[in-house]
């Protein structure tokens, strides 16, 4: 799970570092590395697993917002 926090913060310190959030909506963009995390989490976790990362994506996402 902090795997997948540290890669939605990477990316997002990314977007920061080349200033492109003249067209993008943080939040959304925020929702969207959530969604993708766990998508990917679905194909390597139990139904268990992926719920745990799913609160725990939310809850960190929500800070990040």
């Amino acid at each position: 799970m902090g795997k997948a926090l540290n890669r939605i913060k990477s990316q997002l310190a990314q977007l920061d570092k080349e200033n492109k959030w003249e067209d993008l909506d943080r939040d959304g963009v925020i929702d969207l590395l959530i969604y993708e995390e766990i998508k990917a989490a679905s194909y390597e976790l139990d139904y268990e697993g992926v719920g745990r990362m799913v609160d725990f994506l939310i809850k960190e996402g929500e800070k990040l917002k």
